[in-house]
Protein backbone atom coordinates (compact mmCIF):
# COMPACT_ATOMS: atom_id res chain seq x y z
CA UNK A 1 0.00 0.00 0.00
CA UNK A 2 1.38 3.51 -0.69
CA UNK A 3 1.85 6.28 1.29
CA UNK A 4 2.28 9.89 2.06
CA UNK A 5 5.34 11.21 2.87
CA UNK A 6 5.79 14.39 5.01
CA UNK A 7 9.37 15.84 4.94
CA UNK A 8 10.30 18.26 7.51
CA UNK A 9 13.73 19.63 7.51
CA UNK A 10 15.39 21.99 9.80
CA UNK A 11 19.17 23.20 9.68
CA UNK A 12 20.58 22.31 13.37
CA UNK A 13 19.21 20.36 16.21
CA UNK A 14 18.02 23.12 18.26
CA UNK A 15 15.68 24.65 15.58
CA UNK A 16 12.18 24.15 16.27
CA UNK A 17 10.24 21.90 13.87
CA UNK A 18 6.47 23.21 15.22
CA UNK A 19 6.32 25.85 12.36
CA UNK A 20 6.56 22.50 9.46
CA UNK A 21 4.76 20.34 11.43
CA UNK A 22 1.60 22.34 12.45
CA UNK A 23 0.71 22.80 8.65
CA UNK A 24 0.43 18.64 8.27
CA UNK A 25 -0.28 17.57 12.24
CA UNK A 26 -4.16 17.19 11.04
CA UNK A 27 -3.40 15.11 7.81
CA UNK A 28 -2.47 11.01 7.64
CA UNK A 29 0.99 10.27 6.40
CA UNK A 30 4.63 9.38 7.12
CA UNK A 31 5.82 11.93 8.91
CA UNK A 32 10.14 12.21 8.14
CA UNK A 33 11.78 14.76 10.05
CA UNK A 34 15.82 15.73 9.30
CA UNK A 35 17.65 18.11 11.24
CA UNK A 36 20.96 18.87 9.25
CA UNK A 37 22.19 21.60 6.66
CA UNK A 38 20.74 21.91 3.57
CA UNK A 39 23.79 21.78 2.06
CA UNK A 40 23.66 17.97 2.65
CA UNK A 41 22.45 16.14 -0.44
CA UNK A 42 19.12 15.21 -0.32
CA UNK A 43 19.35 11.65 -0.41
CA UNK A 44 22.36 11.70 1.92
CA UNK A 45 20.60 13.15 4.62
CA UNK A 46 19.60 10.17 7.27
CA UNK A 47 16.15 10.80 7.18
CA UNK A 48 15.45 11.33 3.75
CA UNK A 49 17.04 7.67 2.54
CA UNK A 50 14.10 6.63 4.16
CA UNK A 51 12.28 8.31 1.16
CA UNK A 52 14.67 6.76 -1.46
CA UNK A 53 13.69 3.74 -0.01
CA UNK A 54 10.30 3.79 -0.64
CA UNK A 55 10.30 5.14 -4.07
CA UNK A 56 12.47 1.84 -4.31
CA UNK A 57 9.78 -0.48 -2.70
CA UNK A 58 6.99 1.49 -4.99
CA UNK A 59 5.46 2.05 -1.33
CA UNK A 60 5.22 6.14 -1.67
CA UNK A 61 2.81 8.17 -3.75
CA UNK A 62 3.01 11.79 -2.84
CA UNK A 63 6.05 13.78 -1.15
CA UNK A 64 4.72 16.73 0.81
CA UNK A 65 7.09 19.61 1.57
CA UNK A 66 6.64 23.36 3.87
CA UNK A 67 8.58 25.22 1.13
CA UNK A 68 11.04 24.61 -1.96
CA UNK A 69 13.91 24.74 0.26
CA UNK A 70 13.42 21.71 1.97
CA UNK A 71 13.63 19.54 -1.11
CA UNK A 72 16.57 21.11 -2.90
CA UNK A 73 19.42 22.90 -1.70
CA UNK A 74 19.42 25.38 -4.49
CA UNK A 75 16.95 25.38 -7.91
CA UNK A 76 18.84 23.36 -9.43
CA UNK A 77 19.11 20.94 -7.06
CA UNK A 78 14.74 20.72 -6.24
CA UNK A 79 14.40 20.89 -10.41
CA UNK A 80 16.10 17.18 -10.88
CA UNK A 81 14.17 16.12 -7.62
CA UNK A 82 11.18 16.84 -8.71
CA UNK A 83 11.94 15.51 -11.95
CA UNK A 84 13.18 12.14 -10.07
CA UNK A 85 10.38 11.79 -7.72
CA UNK A 86 7.84 12.78 -11.23
CA UNK A 87 9.55 9.55 -13.57
CA UNK A 88 8.67 7.41 -10.45
CA UNK A 89 5.22 8.57 -10.58
CA UNK A 90 5.72 10.53 -7.55
CA UNK A 91 3.52 13.39 -6.94
CA UNK A 92 5.13 16.38 -5.26
CA UNK A 93 3.66 18.85 -3.34
CA UNK A 94 4.67 22.58 -1.93
CA UNK A 95 2.50 23.81 0.48
CA UNK A 96 3.44 27.26 0.84
CA UNK A 97 2.80 27.21 -2.39
CA UNK A 98 -0.27 25.36 -2.86
CA UNK A 99 1.12 23.45 -5.80
CA UNK A 100 1.37 20.09 -6.40
CA UNK A 101 3.34 18.62 -9.28
CA UNK A 102 0.29 16.00 -10.37
CA UNK A 103 -3.51 16.58 -10.30
CA UNK A 104 -5.70 13.24 -10.66
CA UNK A 105 -2.50 11.21 -11.73
CA UNK A 106 -1.88 13.96 -14.61
CA UNK A 107 0.83 16.46 -14.28
CA UNK A 108 -0.94 20.09 -13.51
CA UNK A 109 -0.12 23.04 -15.52
CA UNK A 110 0.07 25.61 -12.78
CA UNK A 111 2.87 23.87 -11.55
CA UNK A 112 4.79 22.89 -14.62
CA UNK A 113 4.71 26.73 -15.42
CA UNK A 114 6.64 27.45 -12.12
CA UNK A 115 8.86 24.34 -12.86
CA UNK A 116 9.91 25.05 -16.09
CA UNK A 117 10.80 29.33 -14.86
CA UNK A 118 12.61 27.68 -12.27
CA UNK A 119 14.63 25.27 -14.57
CA UNK A 120 15.10 28.47 -16.61
CA UNK A 121 17.06 29.95 -13.31
CA UNK A 122 18.59 26.26 -12.75
CA UNK A 123 20.01 26.24 -16.20
CA UNK A 124 21.75 29.58 -15.71
CA UNK A 125 22.93 28.22 -12.25
CA UNK A 126 24.54 25.08 -14.18
CA UNK A 127 25.86 27.27 -16.85
CA UNK A 128 27.73 29.40 -14.25
CA UNK A 129 29.08 27.01 -12.27
CA UNK A 130 30.04 25.00 -15.85
CA UNK A 131 32.13 28.27 -16.76
CA UNK A 132 33.81 28.68 -13.58
CA UNK A 133 34.50 24.76 -13.77
CA UNK A 134 35.93 25.40 -17.12
CA UNK A 135 38.39 28.55 -15.84
CA UNK A 136 39.93 26.09 -13.26
CA UNK A 137 40.39 23.82 -15.52
CA UNK A 138 42.16 25.71 -18.04
CA UNK A 139 43.87 27.13 -14.66
CA UNK A 140 45.18 23.76 -13.78
CA UNK A 141 46.23 23.19 -17.05
CA UNK A 142 48.58 25.62 -17.87
CA UNK A 143 49.68 24.38 -14.28
CA UNK A 144 49.98 20.59 -15.52
CA UNK A 145 47.77 19.24 -12.98
CA UNK A 146 45.20 18.30 -15.09
CA UNK A 147 44.56 15.55 -17.54
CA UNK A 148 41.19 14.97 -18.00
CA UNK A 149 41.00 12.30 -20.08
CA UNK A 150 38.85 8.81 -19.51
CA UNK A 151 41.10 6.11 -17.91
CA UNK A 152 38.60 3.71 -18.72
CA UNK A 153 37.17 0.67 -17.30
CA UNK A 154 39.41 -1.46 -14.97
CA UNK A 155 37.55 -4.41 -15.22
CA UNK A 156 34.20 -6.03 -16.42
CA UNK A 157 32.61 -5.05 -13.69
CA UNK A 158 33.36 -1.47 -13.85
CA UNK A 159 32.76 -0.83 -17.37
CA UNK A 160 29.54 -2.76 -16.97
CA UNK A 161 28.58 -0.23 -14.08
CA UNK A 162 29.29 2.79 -16.06
CA UNK A 163 26.56 1.07 -18.64
CA UNK A 164 24.15 0.95 -16.11
CA UNK A 165 24.52 4.65 -15.02
CA UNK A 166 25.02 6.58 -18.64
CA UNK A 167 23.38 9.29 -16.86
CA UNK A 168 26.51 9.79 -13.67
CA UNK A 169 28.88 9.77 -17.04
CA UNK A 170 26.83 12.12 -18.32
CA UNK A 171 26.95 14.62 -15.50
CA UNK A 172 30.39 13.49 -14.94
CA UNK A 173 31.67 14.52 -18.78
CA UNK A 174 29.94 17.75 -18.58
CA UNK A 175 31.79 18.90 -15.48
CA UNK A 176 28.99 18.55 -12.35
CA UNK A 177 30.41 17.94 -9.17
CA UNK A 178 30.07 14.61 -7.00
CA UNK A 179 27.11 16.17 -5.09
CA UNK A 180 25.34 17.81 -7.97
CA UNK A 181 25.59 14.52 -9.61
CA UNK A 182 24.06 12.44 -6.99
CA UNK A 183 21.20 15.37 -6.89
CA UNK A 184 20.63 15.56 -10.44
CA UNK A 185 20.59 11.46 -10.93
CA UNK A 186 19.32 10.07 -7.46
CA UNK A 187 22.62 7.60 -7.77
CA UNK A 188 24.62 6.88 -4.44
CA UNK A 189 26.81 8.65 -3.50
CA UNK A 190 29.84 5.94 -3.44
CA UNK A 191 29.02 4.58 -6.89
CA UNK A 192 29.03 8.17 -8.08
CA UNK A 193 32.33 8.68 -6.35
CA UNK A 194 33.84 5.08 -7.86
CA UNK A 195 32.82 6.35 -11.74
CA UNK A 196 34.45 9.41 -11.44
CA UNK A 197 37.86 7.97 -9.83
CA UNK A 198 38.37 4.75 -12.43
CA UNK A 199 36.89 6.66 -15.06
CA UNK A 200 38.40 9.76 -15.12
CA UNK A 201 41.58 11.50 -14.14
CA UNK A 202 40.97 14.37 -12.21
Amino acid sequence: MKEKYFYIRVSTVEQNVARQTSVFEKEEGVKIIDKISGDVPFFERPSAKRILKAVEQKTISELVVYDIDRLGRDLVDFVTKVDFFSKNNICVTVRKMNLSSLRDGKKDPSFEIIANVLAIFAQSELARIRERQAEGIAEAKKKGAYKGKPKGAKNKDFKSKVEKYPNVKACLESGMSIDKTVSATGVSRSTVKRIRKEYFEI
